[in-house]
């Protein structure tokens, strides 16, 4: 094995878009740490996910292969997933890497497999017992075992211990101001180091300080539970983007006619009613996140200057895929469309290692396209590991970073397969003479049987029916909910407008979401 083999260290944040990353472009949002690594390396200016979805993107990382040849095409445990727990083998980027003499690290979200199926499809501890449980300490990395999105990291033991020693308690304050609840924001009431973004850096530097006293090389992937809904931030941060003036997105007053349309399924319910100054508080709230994050990453790297690795440690920093909040006419979360603000992310890569002599100079903006499934060959490259260039959807993005004149690809992909196959997913609701038919990626259809018994006539945009029609939303949620229907939360942001309707007699408490149920008997 080469003795100058580098130690690697990738960042991944949780629905990153670009405006929140102050590096590409004009934008309030503060992110010193990542404006200084892009100063320090090279920022690839167009950078592709191989999925708008958090689960196929992260399976991509492990693999380097597009999502229709590894399986995971949606969220882990989603109606629709193909590949519930990310198979084991010597292809996977952690295998690959311990072959090579490899110490491999894992921080935070992991979300490609280990949650048991004992809550859904009638088969208890499915995954368990039946399959082998994809987690990272399974899958050739040491480190922590958080297997799904667990409410932005909050709901996991280990995290509860990290509070309960400091004398800390998880508590979040509504947010000041009213705006687009749907993205779900509010104040925490600890300081910073009781968030779990930095809960999340003080395990990665135990990491490192673990690794690097033994010795050998290593590979640590630190994973965010963020800028990713909710955005739950202290006063401080907050209040660094409190009276900051947030423009509307260009695409912001744009009206498309979305019948039929997949991102129908992601507009917001009340988006030609809400006004921009609802949509720019959550944005403030959002960009406090990306903020907070950024200062985590930075407590990391400037600890690996601390221990003298940072002259031989490439730091690597992606995200998943973007976020819309509230562009393109008033679009929330993610996937259901083609638009740059899902699809494009961050790419910086910093290697210290000859800049400037052997490699790119210092602060080059790479144009060429790199893309999601460039991660895995680009880093066994860096580690000297051997693949199979030929198995992978990727190609090495070295040659880049070292400044080559070399022929590269001029056209990238980007795959999404729904969320729960939303959008061939329908529930019929009957109550009384009312029929109320949810189509996941269309318009929905509301029938009065006692006037129309051949249910000819779709009153769903009657004004006449319209209290009608919300209370029958409110009946398929709850059924959803009660049932444990995979789909429960995709309904309440497109048919309810979640944390923000005002049509149910009062206004919904955003840290409660009991407050959308009603009582339903449907058994």
């Amino acid at each position: 094995m080469p003795d100058d083999r580098p130690n690697i260290l990738l960042f991944y944040t949780d629905q990153h878009r670009l405006s929140a990353l102050g590096c590409y472009g004009d934008t309030s949002c503060r992110t010193p740490n990542l404006d200084r690594l892009a100063e320090e390396g090279v920022r690839f200016e167009t950078m592709y996910t191989s999925c708008p979805v958090c689960s196929p993107a992260r399976a991509t990382v492990m693999t380097g292969w597009h999502i229709h040849t590894h399986g995971v095409v949606a969220n882990v445990r989603d109606i629709g997933c193909n590949v519930m727990e990310l198979p084991d083998g010597d292809h996977l980027l952690s295998r690959r890497l311990a072959a090579a003499g490899y110490r491999c690290g894992y921080t935070g979200k992991w979300h490609i497999g280990g949650a048991p199926w004992d809550e859904g499809f009638g088969v208890e501890h499915y995954g368990i017992d039946r399959l082998p449980v994809a987690l990272p300490t399974t899958r050739g990395f040491e480190g922590q075992d958080f297997p799904g999105h667990g409410g932005g990291g909050f709901g996991y033991d280990e995290y509860k211990r990290y509070l309960a020693e400091h004398g800390w308690e998880h508590k979040v304050r509504p947010p000041e101001r009213e705006g687009v609840r749907c993205m779900g924001y509010g104040i925490l009431e600890g300081p910073t180091e009781s968030t779990v973004g930095h809960f999340l850096a003080e395990h990665t530097i135990e990491l490192i300080d673990r690794f690097a006293e033994a010795g050998d090389p290593f590979f640590i992937w630190h994973n965010n539970w963020g800028p990713h809904s909710p955005y739950f931030v202290p006063q401080d941060w907050y209040d660094m983007y409190r009276d900051v003036e947030i423009p509307p997105w260009p695409t912001y007053e744009w009206r498309p006619d979305r019948a039929g349309m997949p991102s129908g399924v992601k507009q917001h319910p009340q988006a030609d009613t809400l006004g921009w100054d609802e949509w720019a508080e959550g944005i403030r709230h959002y960009y406090a996140f990306a903020s907070m994050l950024d200062y985590e990453i930075g407590r990391v790297i400037e600890h690996l200057a601390a221990k003298g690795l940072a002259g031989n440690t490439v730091v690597i920093f992606t995200s998943d895929h973007g976020e819309t909040l509230g562009s393109h006419g008033g679009l929330t979360d993610k996937g259901w469309h083609h638009f740059e603000e899902i699809q494009r992310v961050g790419l910086l890569v910093r290697d210290p290692r000859g800049f400037g002599t052997v490699g790119a100079a210092p602060g080059t903006v790479e144009r060429r396209w790199a893309s999601a499934v460039d991660l895995y060959p680009t880093i066994c490259d860096l580690a000297s590991a051997k693949f199979d260039a030929d198995a992978v959807h990727g190609r090495s993005l070295l040659p880049l970073l070292r400044g080559e004149d070399v022929d590269w690809r001029d056209t990238a992909f980007v795959e999404f397969c729904g969320v729960n196959s939303l959008a061939t997913t329908t529930i019929t609701c009957r109550h009384g003479a009312l029929k109320y038919g949810w189509n996941g990626n269309t318009t929905d259809e509301l029938y009065d049987l006692a006037a129309d018994p051949d249910e000819t006539r779709n009153l769903i945009d009657d004004p006449a029916y319209a209290a009608a029609a919300d209370d029958m939303r409110r009946r398929i949620y709850t059924f959803m909910r009660q049932s444990r229907h995979r789909a429960a939360g995709m309904f309440s942001n497109t048919r309810l407008g979640w944390w923000g309707a005002r049509s149910f007699g009062k206004t919904p408490d955003p840290l409660n979401p009991e407050d959308w149920l009603v009582p339903l008997r449907w058994k």
